[in-house]
């Protein structure tokens, strides 16, 4: 058996985030792929969480074959740490998905675009540059550098001081990107119920996210992390990506927006026009804002169907006509089909151009995971 850049890909995945949930991949990954890796002793299941972990022989493989590779720190079992590995192994698969470099050790991997450094990596090992904050990554995605964090109900408090200097730090380094916060959770309605519900008040220095969503004055982004999220990311990768999907989608009937109205991206049918792919609710908000003060009932919007109904159609009811970007636009401004990554199934080569076996398994026999049948021969 000949290793597949599919297999060390879930063997990356693992190493990055430590554990897995079926369902997080599913689709990604092939049942045959994830009861190989199995039957090699490579990954296992862990019953009590239910979640795919790397084994010391998968830890092993990668160290012997990858020359740069996240440390191989044994994963933690405590609930609270485990929660957090799987919210942020969503992230990462969903960044994964949208062709964005997750496979990186440190920030200073980020100088080109896409790619996206998760700060658990790094933690609790030496020098720790993130202290407590919040920050789950830092990604580069075209002109922007974001501090990416993850909201769900029931996050907590966060000081944010101390997340907007060590973010500032970290971004000294990039000083020809434009830094902005990228709030991602499971849904887009589950990010917004936290920002916009949540406790407002700032008695002392920690506060709810709802409260630091209030105070930001840097762009926020909202992601789910999702199969939509990802297509998201894509369009955020690219540079200059309002103006181009904005001129993708309208053609002939693009008009550049006013000088004065920062927050337009065109004139379409009379109306102002906005694009909403990158999910940054409080543009539109200043959007639309602008428009009722010129005199102008509703705006035009365009972002993903998907996005749309989640969020979007709901949360501007009235005040906006929507319209869903076409898979046409996007591909022209991706240049490339509007497609999500998929693992490829070509051989795994390593740093030196070598290929990796393993010896071939008939049966899977017993590996520990709940499944209907035994594995078959592999060719």
């Amino acid at each position: 058996m000949i290793f597949s850049q599919a297999d060390f890909d879930l063997l990356r995945l693992l190493r990055w985030n430590r554990h897995l949930l079926p369902e997080t991949i599913d689709g990604l990954f092939t049942e045959r792929d994830i009861q190989n890796l199995i039957a090699l002793g490579l990954i296992k299941i862990h019953q009590r969480s239910g979640s795919f972990v790397l084994t010391a022989k998968g830890n092993q493989l990668l160290n012997d074959t990858l020359s740069i590779a996240a440390p191989d720190t044994p994963p933690s079992y405590r609930p609270v740490e485990m929660q957090r590995r799987l919210r942020l192994s969503m992230l990462a698969v969903t960044a994964y998905r949208a062709h964005i470099h997750i496979f990186t050790t440190g920030p200073e991997e980020l100088s080109s675009t896409p790619s996206l450094f998760l700060t658990a990596v790094s933690r609790g090992r030496g020098h720790n540059p993130w202290g407590n904050t919040r920050i789950a990554a830092l990604a580069h995605l075209g002109g922007l550098l974001l501090d990416v964090q993850y909201v769900c109900a029931g996050i907590g408090k966060l000081c944010l001081a101390d997340e907007l200097t060590v973010f500032n730090n970290q971004a000294a380094r990039f000083r020809e990107l434009q830094r902005a916060i990228l709030f991602v959770g499971e849904r887009y309605a589950d990010v917004l119920s936290e920002l916009t519900n949540g406790d407002l008040s700032q008695d002392n220095k920690f506060v709810h996210y709802a409260a630091a969503y209030r105070s930001l004055r840097l762009p926020v982004h909202l992601l789910s992390c999702d199969s939509v999220g990802a297509m998201q990311l894509q369009i955020m990768s690219e540079p200059d990506y309002r103006t181009r999907l904005t001129q993708a989608a309208l053609r002939s009937y693009y008009q550049p927006p006013p000088a004065d109205a920062p927050d337009w991206d065109a004139m379409y049918g009379g109306m102002p026009f906005v694009l909403a792919a990158d999910m940054n609710l409080r543009r539109i908000d200043a959007a639309i804002q602008t428009a009722r003060e010129r005199g102008y009932r509703q705006v035009a919007m365009a972002a993903l169907k998907e996005q749309g109904e989640a969020l979007l159609i709901p949360h501007y009811q009235g005040l906006v006509q929507f319209y869903a970007l076409t898979d046409n636009a996007v591909s022209e401004l991706l240049g490339r089909p509007a497609t999500l990554h998929t693992p490829k199934r070509t051989q795994f080569q390593t740093s030196k151009g070598d290929v990796v076996d393993a010896p071939l398994i008939k049966a899977a026999g017993k590996t520990g995971r709940p499944s209907g049948g035994s594995l078959g021969p592999m060719v």
